[in-house]
């Protein structure tokens, strides 16, 4: 006599249906993890193509500059300095400045759009990048170009790779800030360099950009908040009241909500006719002090 097979329990045929389904289930998360892992890890390489691409189009125009950047800390006269502008020009009309501070990756020349919109996205060659936005320096739209403004504030992104702006973040290590005082901004119409003496963090509305000021008192208290606000000290900087021109270099945090605006007044410089600069001389004995030359309304 034939003996039937044993017939499944309700029971066990809605287990084996769920384990089926949940095989099913870890299957398609499965697929879904490694698609992806693969596209974020393509998104990766094309983002460091992209950061890469970017630092040799600045690579290349700092050959355009033939600016010796030796010159730079072996030379006691910043007029000294050259900078090859017809080429610059020439690539890009807009150029303005270029910008050096030993000791960190800023190396840039700066540009000045029609705005303050154009140069956040597009670079030194007129292009925009795709996941990476390289951008260029660029200074304030509003700004003069002949230098005779009281304030200047020029902008950069803080990219993940270290370029652009990113080292004034790390200024914000005391023994870094001290490292890292001098600033070269030169230009056509003549040469500066400048002392830092401020790193302010802040909201991205705060009221930071001016040109100029209605009165010495208005400039002082503008220069002595920012001292005041500032995340590191600069012991050896004047009195609020003798910097009479202010540089603002600013950029967005690592998190990207608020902002780090690095402030230096000038030290030196080798363009002709300013008023209100103030700088740092040397007498016959090699004493150091503040050379005035203020001239208010």
């Amino acid at each position: 006599m034939l003996q039937s097979a044993p017939t499944a329990s309700v029971e066990q045929i809605i287990a084996e249906g769920e384990r089926r389904h949940k095989r099913r289930v870890w299957k398609v998360v499965f697929i879904v993890a490694l698609l992806v892992f693969l596209v974020s890890v393509g998104s990766l390489g094309v983002i460091g193509f992209s950061y890469f691409q970017g630092q040799q189009k600045y690579d290349e125009a700092a050959s355009l500059a033939n600016l010796d950047l030796a010159e730079a800390g072996a030379s006691g006269d910043v007029s000294r300095l050259k900078v090859d502008w017809d080429a610059l020009r020439k690539a890009n009309p807009d150029t303005v400045a270029w910008l050096y501070i030993p000791g960190t990756a800023i190396n840039y020349p700066v540009v000045q759009g029609k705005d303050n919109d154009y140069y956040l996205n597009y670079d030194f060659d007129g292009e925009a990048g795709w996941l990476a936005n390289y951008g260029a320096i660029f200074m304030d739209y509003r700004n003069k170009r002949n230098w005779s403004d009281a304030s200047y504030f020029i902008f950069g992104h803080h990219m993940n790779d270290g370029s652009m702006f990113a080292d004034i973040a790390g200024l914000e290590d005391q023994a870094r800030f001290d490292e890292c005082r001098t600033v070269y901004l030169l230009s056509p119409e003549g040469n500066f360099k400048l002392r830092t003496y401020s790193l302010v963090h802040c909201a991205p509305d705060d009221p930071l950009v001016v040109q100029n000021f209605k009165s010495a008192k208005e400039r002082t208290a503008y220069v002595q908040d920012k001292m005041d606000r500032s995340l590191v000290a600069a012991d050896d900087a004047p009195d609020a009241s003798k910097i009479t021109k202010t540089f603002g270099f600013a950029t967005c945090d690592s998190g990207s909500w608020g902002r780090d605006v690095l402030f230096a007044y000038v030290e030196e410089t080798s363009v002709d006719g300013l008023e209100g600069t103030i700088g740092i001389a040397k007498n016959k004995e090699g004493v150091q002090g503040f050379v005035e030359n203020v001239k208010e309304s």
